[in-house]
């Protein structure tokens, strides 16, 4: 809906800093008299300039309205001085605090309290129209605003939108009392009339004095325009305008705003009446009948939804159990408190609460209340529970037997006789179905509409309950893997070794593929006349659970890697039960020897087959070419775009015959260009290959 009411004879406070009539402001940083600072122009009106200002004698931030000259007669001075006095009493919460009128270098300020915010002309603007209920709320501070300046004879008399300023909380405050009204503005029948002319009362435009009725007027046709986007009556010409408010009937507000209920209409009606009897008497009695509008449409809305006592009791035991719900991050606790509630509150002798599995798709089952059997799994539409999650409505069935969706092996089972079923999606907010809440046999009578209504409300906190779980824990194990990662970045350093050796009678290299994930594997290498270890770490759970453990073990492999043989390496490693599996390797001249705990033991490599050892230790004379490897487990969980991933033994065999043609960075980075172009990849691990070849 566009905006009407945007006149020529309509004047408001301009939010461009500039002026139609020329007025030069006064520029930012000038003092005026010695005591106000001009920070800012805030913008131009009928009367003149506005500013932001600074007074430095109470040092406070104010706003200061400079009074055009051509708008302030002589005789109109001391009428004004008359008003500000008077306008300086209103104190309220929803009224601009006028402090006052000051005369500098021959120029005429007001000077009041500055408020942040916007004007409602201005929230209109962008708007076009309000909402029923901000703009009701808006009205009331307006009325008591109005009420409170009623009260001690103070009158608005220029009341419309550009008049109000809506702070950032959404209070609205009531500015220029007596003082934004034009000296000059228009000439109806018997003299001058102060104010803007869409929002005057027919009886001052008749040459009648001021009233509180007439600031009501005013008000009605405030909310007219907040409600439609338009004020009832308006006219570009300014003598056509008066004739047409005082003989016109404005259009009715429902045939603007169809949606507005009648009530309402009737309140804006009656404030806008061309009669002053006939519109409210007074400011408060405006808002006390919004107040009364605000309470039927809370009865209406209480009645239509049956708030009855017995809901509400059912209602307030729900929230009871979120208390708890609140308190238990423990999946199997949270269901048990909201089945138990179900069940309770319905008369129920037992229940069941499905939920979807997010891997298979399919709905399990365990008896939480009542019984309890081994889970049972449904296929989507399967069963009571199955069509409920399939259709996402609540399904009663009085008689389970004599319904061809029941399932009656469960009671073959668990030997319940089943007789009534009532059972109602686990709906979330955003209308996923992530399980059914289903309860069985009402003691006394059957499952009635009632029950229906609540358990619906039980499955939604139950869906709300289950997501919550399920996002926490996301959240918990997404900052897990974190917090690892950057536990394993940050020792990273000391995992490694911080060069390589070049050994005598050896060819040897560590060879990594990295996967997309952070991974934590530790692995030393010693180096000495012809004698080369290997020792390599891995962590057998949690990453976070093992960097320490495996710090340590590092350590002290290290130490033995010069002079211990394999086994002796990896028992005192897992003698320190540091949570890691195990691999070490030792060639000492012509002599290997091997062994592992909770990992695979290195491979010995001839003509490009592995030699047959023993499965967790061993010890070998070795030839000249024979290549040793020690993988990481990442060599196990390699993917592949289509068919099988390549085998452990497999890639190692692989690896050893590219060995046979060329050095062995060379080989493997062969081996990886190859899998690449065959589709396969990394898993989450990975690839680490020690390997070493005996040269003589």
């Amino acid at each position: 809906m566009s905006r009407e009411s945007e006149s020529p004879t309509r004047e408001g406070v301009a939010a461009t800093p500039t002026s139609a009539t020329g007025e030069v402001p006064h520029r930012s940083g000038s003092v005026l008299g010695g005591r106000y600072r001009v920070d800012q122009v805030l913008g131009f009106g009928g009367m003149g300039v506005v500013y932001r200002a600074h007074d430095l004698k109470l040092d406070a931030e104010i706003a200061l309205k400079r009074i055009r000259p051509d708008r302030f007669s002589p005789e109109r001075r001391e009428t004004l001085r008359r008003e500000i006095i008077l306008a300086r009493r209103v104190t309220h919460e929803n009224v601009c605090r006028v402090y006052d009128l000051v005369e500098i270098a021959g120029e005429e300020f007001v000077s009041m309290e500055y408020l942040a915010g916007r004007t409602l002309k201005d929230i209109e603007q962008k708007e076009k129209i309000l909402p029923f209920g901000r703009g009701l709320a808006i009205a009331k501070g307006i009325c008591n605003g109005l009420a409170a300046a009623h009260r001690i004879g103070v009158l608005h008399r220029d009341l419309k939108p550009e008049n109000v300023m809506v702070g950032e909380d959404g209070q609205p405050r009531l500015m220029d009392f007596g003082i934004a009204v034009e000296t000059g503005g228009f000439v109806p029948q018997g003299g001058t009339v102060p104010g803007t002319p869409q929002f005057l009362a027919p009886e001052l435009l008749q040459g009648e004095s001021p009233t509180v009725r007439t600031d009501v007027y005013a008000m009605g046709v405030l909310l007219y325009e907040m409600f439609t986007g338009r004020v009832p009556i308006d006219d570009d010409n300014t003598a056509r305008l008066v004739r047409r408010i005082v003989r016109e009937v404005p259009p009715s507000v429902r045939s603007l705003r169809p949606d507005m209920p009648p009530d309402l209409a009737g309140i804006l009606d009656r404030a806008i009446a061309k009669d002053p009897e006939a519109r409210f008497a007074d400011a408060t009695a405006l808002a006390d009948a919004i107040v009364a509008f605000e309470g039927q449409v809370l009865d209406r809305v209480l009645a239509e939804v049956s708030v009855t006592r017995a809901k509400m009791v059912k209602l307030m035991v729900i929230l009871e159990a979120n208390k708890s719900l609140a308190a238990t991050l423990d999946t199997t606790e949270t269901l048990r408190i909201i089945l138990s509630t179900a069940t309770s509150e319905t008369g129920a002798e037992r229940g069941t609460i499905f939920l979807n599995d997010p891997e298979t798709g399919e709905l399990v089952s365990q008896i939480l209340e009542g019984g309890s059997i081994s889970p049972i799994r449904l296929a989507p539409g399967r069963g009571i529970a199955g069509s409920v999650a399939a259709t996402g409505e609540i399904v009663n069935v009085s008689d389970a037997y004599n319904d061809r969706r029941f399932d009656s092996g469960t009671d073959a089972g668990s030997g319940f006789h089943t007789v009534s079923i009532l059972a109602a999606p686990m709906r979330t907010p955003a209308g996923e179905i992530v399980g059914v809440v289903e309860i069985l046999n009402k003691r006394h009578g059957a499952f009635t509409k009632e029950d229906e209504e609540f358990l619906a409300e039980v499955g939604t906190h139950a869906a709300l309950a289950v997501a919550g779980l399920r996002q926490h824990q996301t959240d918990v194990e997404k900052a897990r893997r974190e917090g690892a990662a950057r536990a394993i970045r940050g020792a990273s350093t000391f995992l490694v070794p911080h060069a390589w050796p070049d050994v005598p009678g050896f060819e040897s290299a560590p060879l990594r593929w990295r996967s997309e994930e952070v991974n934590l594997i530790a692995f030393a290498v010693e180096g000495g006349a012809h004698r080369l270890g290997f020792l390599l770490l891995e962590p057998a759970g949690n990453p976070e659970d093992s960097l320490g453990g495996m710090l340590l073990a590092l350590e002290a492999g290290r130490r033995l890697l010069p002079s211990a043989p394999a086994p002796e390496i990896v028992a005192s490693v897992a003698a320190l039960d540091s949570g890691c599996a195990a691999s070490a390797a030792c060639w000492s001249g012509g002599k290997l020897t091997l062994a592992s705990s909770g990992g695979s033991l290195p491979v010995l490599l001839r003509e490009g087959r592995p030699v047959a050892l023993s499965p967790e230790s061993a010890e070998t004379e070795t030839r000249a070419g024979d290549v040793l490897v020690m993988a990481s487990t990442g060599l196990e969980v390699l993917r592949a775009a289509t068919g099988s991933a390549p085998a452990r033994n497999a890639s190692l065999e692989r690896f050893g015959r590219l060995t046979s043609s060329q050095p062995l960075s060379s080989a493997f980075a062969r081996l990886v260009a190859d899998w690449k172009r065959e589709g396969v990849s990394t898993g989450d691990r990975d690839v680490l290959l020690l390997a070493a070849r005996r040269k003589s």
